[in-house]
């Protein structure tokens, strides 16, 4: 009884927060116009504002500011944006797994990952886990290891593989996969000839940088300015990848997870140098909110990953 008197005012405040204004808020808030809104969502203006308005009485505050040139979200509507852009995403995953189960689909999990974890280890992993679960179906989205762990604190993935973080609030991970960065030069290079170099050596040459928030470009970076030098770099590629593909059309060279040089090396005359530095020994770790309240689906892909990892650890 006291647990449901705690819910009363919370179950009171979801219903006056229907999904149609939440979502007609969040075009409100795209378009920065009440009428083009109104357009896009086939509403008269007027049935538009009285659903704004409901909305400010909800939550006893406004929401919008209207100007010469349309509206733009208050310091409240922009918090009302941000969670409602979550909870309509939320919708249409479910939309989208409960689809999956009329279709005779009996589990979904939901998967982020860096690049490195995919091209190296997911892809085979989660090709195996498909043959064994046809019944389950797995999400999963390459993103930077910033994002994984952004995804799984806010709820939009049941697992996260990416590079060790100290950044663990409200998370929980476990150990997952070693990854040793090189340095891939063209088999002509002068430094293909080395077992074993230093990074500040690798610095006399072009390097190929990855673009966005990449933790490899970070730690390059890092590891130029504690050297005392600058990255000569110009070229960026959105992709492991595609750095096996500059590097082999002579345009630099580059530093990448030998795993993915594997993969991508066959038949190109690439060459892999091991880099010296304490750095380039890399742990993957799998992130969860909480490991023990994954779903059943979720927890046979994990087992199923940290199985096959140990088998690889084996293999060695």
């Amino acid at each position: 009884m006291h647990n449901q008197a705690l819910l009363a005012p919370l179950r009171s405040f979801v219903r006056q927060l229907d999904l149609a204004s939440l979502d007609l808020f969040v075009l409100i808030c795209q378009t920065g116009s009440i009428g083009a809104a109104a357009e896009q969502g086939q509403l008269a203006i007027s049935s538009v504002s009285k659903r704004i308005k409901e909305l400010e009485n909800a939550v006893h505050t406004p929401l919008l500011v209207r100007h010469a040139r349309g509206v733009v979200p208050t310091p409240a509507g922009e918090c009302l944006l941000r969670h409602a852009q979550e909870l309509l995403l939320g919708v249409e995953r479910l939309r989208g797994e409960l689809e999956e189960y009329a279709q005779g689909v009996s589990g979904h999990v939901t998967v982020y990952a860096s690049a490195s974890a995919v091209e190296q280890f997911l892809a085979t992993e989660l090709a195996s886990f498909a043959r064994r679960n046809p019944e389950i179906s797995v999400d999963l989205s390459q993103r930077t290891s910033q994002e994984v762990l952004q995804a799984v604190r806010g709820g939009l993935a049941d697992l996260g593989f990416a590079d060790a973080h100290d950044d663990m609030h409200d998370i929980e991970s476990r150990p997952y996969r070693e990854e040793q960065l090189v340095l891939v030069v063209p088999r002509q290079h002068p430094l293909a000839g080395q077992h074993e170099v230093s990074f500040a050596r690798a610095l006399d040459n072009d390097l190929i940088g990855l673009r966005g928030s990449s933790t490899i470009q970070r730690l390059l970076e890092q590891a130029a300015s504690e050297a005392g030098r600058v990255i000569r770099q110009r070229i960026k590629v959105a992709s492991l990848s595609a750095l096996c593909l500059m590097v082999e059309s002579g345009l630099g060279i580059a530093v990448m997870p030998r795993g993915v040089l594997c993969e991508q090396a066959r038949g190109a005359q690439l060459c892999a140098v091991s880099l010296s530095d304490r750095w380039a020994v890399r742990e993957l770790r799998v992130y969860a909110k909480r490991f023990d309240v994954l779903s059943p689906p979720a927890l046979r892909f994990l087992e199923h990953c940290q199985g096959e990892a140990e088998r690889g650890r084996k293999a060695r």
